[in-house]
């Protein structure tokens, strides 16, 4: 009889070369690492196979086939659908947090001890570590063998521009959305955008197309951008002048910035922005990647236009008559379209973000800059929403069945949903602009000045507790 060896190569263990002899077929199962297999392998002329984790949509085949596999008729099916739902909504939660790992997800202690691991992980990332997660997310970092990370880092066999390689990722979103956090908020203040563009093995374009929102923080910079944005009208409509075209310098740029905290997974929600903690030239960055619509966004503090009211008024609206949202979605495409999806996707995180979303949103002037890489196809046209949920075609005459009936009404509300989100893209003024090699150079020399600037305040505000405290030794 036949048969195959499987090794399992983990720590100091090799496969053993002794088996080459034999008539059986051998299959070695180990990470990247090619001392650990290089030899056997040559010995054997072994091919090599690369097999990635699972992905959600494979997790969900399995916990469906092992759902179905219990049940026996499809009346237990519909019986116990509820439930199955349930706890497939649990399972994608825990995919969230700890990655689409079988071994810790489908166990709920198992996944609890996995959570505290990644939970400490994350909280033993020092500042030597930080360079290195830069990397990860704008250099495609090459895989190393760094047992530290392999809770909060996994590894992914990709192809890039027809090049292959074993690449390190964050394992799931809320890992990539906190490591994303930590990651801005250690480079925080005005030469963070420098720091990382010049990193060796960073890419400046990935740099500027993820985190490119921060330019806007740069007065100069903004003073380049307002003379050559193109306003995208309507299908016969007339250009008209974006707000930051319209106000003084000093009140067109962002002075200060805000990591803001969106619950996911298990986790709770950051602190919500009030009336009285939103404030105007003040950058919002999402803290989650692959936020909807923008990248990121300020407000800005100036009269409509037409000198009106932006909005409907009212009580609540004194605050906020004047203000414009200005967003900004930096993108390499030639063209960034979205869907009502998307569009109402934003409108959620917004109210899940600000207590006063509904007031806010009907009383305020909205803008998005499209801000393109220098090598990009321009984009000329105003950017579509698409309209994805359709009406339900079935009759008032057909009997329908409570799930039938629960079936339309997800319809109809995802319909009433997609509506209101064409509706407010509709009100949306689209603005495009492109980085060339002359934004490029002011960004760059924009952040040499904000670093002088920090050092220099810095080393005043030493020379102050000096003297302070020479003056207490006096008294």
């Amino acid at each position: 009889m036949d048969g195959f060896i499987i090794f399992d190569v983990s720590g100091t263990f090799v496969p053993y070369s002794q088996f080459l002899l034999c008539r059986w077929g051998c299959v070695v199962l180990s990470s990247p690492n090619t001392k650990k297999f290089a030899e056997w392998a040559k010995q054997n002329s072994a091919l090599p196979i690369y097999i990635n984790c699972y992905s959600r949509r494979e997790i969900m085949a399995f916990h469906a086939f092992h759902e179905r596999c219990v049940l026996r008729t499809d009346e237990e099916y519909v019986g116990a659908r509820e439930q199955i739902e349930s706890r497939w909504t649990e399972i994608r939660t825990r995919i969230r947090e700890v990655g689409p790992l079988p071994r810790y997800i489908f166990d709920e202690d198992v996944f609890d001890n996995r959570l505290k691991e990644v939970e400490k992980a994350l909280e033993g990332i020092t500042e030597i570590d930080m360079e290195r997660y830069v990397k990860i997310f704008f250099g495609g970092k090459q895989w190393i063998e760094d047992g530290t990370t392999h809770k909060i880092i996994r590894l992914v066999w990709s192809s890039i521009n027809g090049y292959k390689s074993c690449r390190n990722y964050p394992a799931s979103v809320v890992i990539a959305r906190e490591l994303i956090s930590r990651v801005a908020r250690y480079f925080a203040g005005a030469s963070w955008l420098l720091k990382m563009l010049r990193m060796p093995g960073v890419d400046g374009a990935a740099v500027l197309e993820k985190i490119g929102v921060c330019a806007f923080m740069y007065r100069s910079v903004v003073d380049e951008l307002v003379g050559k944005m193109k306003h995208l009208p309507r299908t016969g409509g007339a250009a008209r002048r974006g707000v930051l075209a319209r106000v003084n310098a000093a009140d067109r740029y962002a002075q200060d910035h805000r990591i803001v905290g969106f619950g996911s997974g298990t986790r709770q929600q950051g602190a919500k922005l009030d009336r009285n903690s939103l404030r105007p030239r003040v950058l919002y960055i999402p803290d989650i990647p692959n936020f909807p619509v923008v990248d990121g966004f300020y407000f800005v503090e100036a009269p409509p236009e037409d000198g009106g009211v932006a909005g409907g008024g009212g009580a609540g609206g004194v605050r906020w008559w004047n203000w414009t949202f200005v967003g900004v979605q930096v993108t390499k495409a030639g063209k960034h379209g979205t869907d009502c999806g998307a569009v109402a996707s934003f409108m959620r995180r917004m109210e899940q973000c600000i207590v006063d979303w509904e007031q806010l949103k009907g009383q305020i002037s909205w803008e998005i800059i499209y801000v393109q890489g220098r090598d990009s196809i321009a984009i000329t046209r105003r950017q579509a929403c698409k309209m994805l949920a359709t009406e339900d075609g079935v009759t008032n005459k057909r009997v329908l069945t409570d799930e039938g009936r629960r079936r339309r009404e997800e319809r109809a509300q995802l319909l009433r949903e997609h509506q209101s989100a064409l509706a407010f893209w509709e009100t949306v003024e689209q603005y495009q602009v492109k980085l060339d090699s002359e934004l490029l150079t002011i960004i760059s020399r924009a952040a040499e000045i904000g670093e002088r600037v920090l050092v220099e305040r810095a080393g005043i505000a030493v020379k102050v507790r000096r003297k302070a405290g020479g003056k207490q030794k006096c008294s």
